[in-house]
């Protein structure tokens, strides 16, 4: 029979906080309406930013078919195919980007940017101009993935689009310059040491047919010399023989062929190079287009937080009102 009365006792408590509740059920509403309306100016006065997202990939084979060429040419034990040099100049493509300079340059000419930077100083226009490269982020891609994702956070998407379309257009003019630079260098390298092996081979000559002047032998003995040492070995090299042998006549004419030598190969490859410098490359395949601009302000996430919110404060505040009133009243009567 007590714990029957327990009971009833409870549901009669229940039933009390309910009535309580719903007697305050104007102010309840008065301070979640209240709450939401301090949400809602909360929500307004967050900048209302978007993630945009561009995925690059790696470039068709036939970009790279004359750089892979002139490659060739330049070191003819080039192994590398044109996959492994597709994913090199990708890797290549976003290194350049990560150093922010293009994007920075892009960003620049931005009005929200300009007004930002308009009154500083130079060395401060520089500090704020930085500031703005945590705004690009690059994921780099998984082990089997061959793909970049190029995440940038702006609160247009249209600008957004126009600042990262110019970034990446700058980062490939910048990376060509550089290549057609490097291939330029690496081919005045070559002829460098073209050129040296060869005035190695013109002191060595002009010194084996001043022997052969001396000796006065004009034409190849070479035969001769072989004939002669048969009977010893059969197997005396040519090249070990000394080379004043040959003659002077020889000798002269191989001199004169290499001073007056014109290197077409030479000629062919700085060519190519040169054809290069005017071909366009694309480093990456991408679609602008196809970004995708996903809102960071949660709207409806932080109007329901104020309204829940509201709820709660408003039914303690009843609670704790009606509370504090009964024991006023409990106190008066006795």
């Amino acid at each position: 029979m007590k714990k029957n009365s327990f009971l009833y006792d409870d549901e009669i408590d229940l039933i009390a906080l309910f009535k309580i509740i719903w007697n305050g059920k104007i102010k309840i509403l008065l301070i979640t309406i209240i709450s939401f309306l301090v949400g809602l100016g909360y929500n307004s006065q967050i900048p209302r930013n978007y993630l945009n997202s561009l995925t690059i990939n790696l470039s068709d084979n036939t970009e790279f078919t004359k750089f892979d060429n002139i490659e060739k040419l330049i070191k003819s034990n080039q192994i590398d195919h044109l996959n492994q040099s597709n994913k090199l100049n990708l890797t290549k493509f976003v290194n350049e980007l990560e150093d922010y300079e293009e994007f920075l340059l892009s960003i620049k000419n931005t009005k929200k940017i300009q007004e930002n930077i308009l009154k500083l100083n130079i060395e401060d226009q520089e500090k704020e101009t930085f500031r703005y490269a945590k705004l690009l982020e690059i994921v780099k891609p998984k082990k089997e993935e061959e793909k970049y994702t190029i995440n940038f956070t702006w609160h247009d998407p249209n600008e957004a689009k126009k600042i990262l379309q110019d970034a990446l257009n700058l980062t490939s003019k910048n990376l060509k310059r550089s290549i057609d630079l490097e291939l330029s260098q690496r081919l005045e390298y070559k002829k460098k040491l073209l050129f040296n092996d060869e005035l190695i081979r013109l002191d060595y000559l002009n010194e084996q047919s001043a022997i052969a002047k001396e000796l006065n032998i004009i034409d190849n003995q070479i035969d001769n010399v072989n004939l002669s040492q048969s009977s010893v070995s059969l197997n005396i090299n040519t090249a070990d023989i000394a080379y004043y042998l040959r003659g002077y006549k020889a000798i002269d004419k191989e001199i004169e062929l290499i001073q007056n030598r014109e290197h077409q190969n030479l000629k062919f490859i700085e060519q190519e190079i040169n054809d290069l410098k005017n071909t366009e490359i694309k480093f990456a395949e991408y679609n602008i287009d196809l970004m995708n601009s996903n809102g960071l302000k949660n709207t409806k996430l932080i109007l329901s937080i104020s309204i829940l919110l509201g709820l709660i404060v408003g039914i303690f505040y009843v609670l704790i009102t009606n509370a504090l009133q009964s024991q006023t009243v409990s106190k008066k009567t006795k």
